[in-house]
């Protein structure tokens, strides 16, 4: 037999449930500033080893070895050295700097950078519509290989937009987020800062 609440039962676990509620975003709202607190002393921290900090990353050439040793993200470093140096040079030099920049501002940015360059046969390339046995390897990797989507795409030289092109032609998408390890190319795709939603789509397809 259903047992159900009276009235007053139900305002009780209500008042209950709300004082959990307050107790909850108190802590959490505690939690977010001691991460604020903590961020402001090592970012102090940092400021004041600059100078150090730039001599081991002029002496290892490594954009993500500098980080790692003195406890910074990447991203945080890649933004920093130019405002310590005074200029970009010392950053761009970094043995590491391409795949950090990519990294930074994803690979929609980047190639976008890097096609100002390239000639009328080189964007034909990328955008091609390959032959049918390539078309057959692409689909062979991509469902049976763990390579990820900007990885089949420069496997073969394609532009990620035609590879979504390709993978929604030959039935394997509907839409660009069914795409195997989507959630992982949004992140490529904008850089490192970007996290997906679980549903936005780009407009690729």
């Amino acid at each position: 037999m259903a047992t159900y609440l009276s009235i007053e039962d139900i305002c009780d676990e209500n008042k209950v449930l709300k004082e959990r509620i307050i107790s909850l975003e108190r802590e959490l709202a505690a939690s977010i500033q001691h991460s604020k607190c903590l961020k402001e002393i090592i970012d102090d921290r940092n400021e004041e080893n600059a100078v150090e900090i730039l001599e081991y990353f002029h002496s290892c050439s490594s954009i993500r070895r500098t980080a790692w040793k003195y406890g910074m993200d990447m991203e945080e470093l890649y933004g920093l050295i130019p405002e310590w140096d005074g200029c970009r040079d010392g950053l761009q030099s970094a043995d590491d700097y391409h795949e950090c920049r990519i990294d930074v501002i994803g690979r929609k940015e980047y190639d976008d950078e890097q096609e100002e360059d390239m000639d009328a046969e080189e964007l034909a390339l990328r955008q091609r519509t390959p032959e049918p046995d390539e078309i057959t390897k692409i689909i062979g990797d991509y469902t049976g290989s763990d390579l990820s989507l900007y990885e089949l795409a420069d496997r073969y030289n394609l532009r990620i937009e035609n590879l979504f092109r390709l993978l929604k032609e030959n039935k394997l998408i509907e839409k660009e987020t069914d795409a195997r390890g989507y959630a992982n190319f949004y992140v490529d795709h904008n850089g490192v800062g970007a996290e997906w939603d679980g549903k936005s789509r780009m407009g690729l397809i």
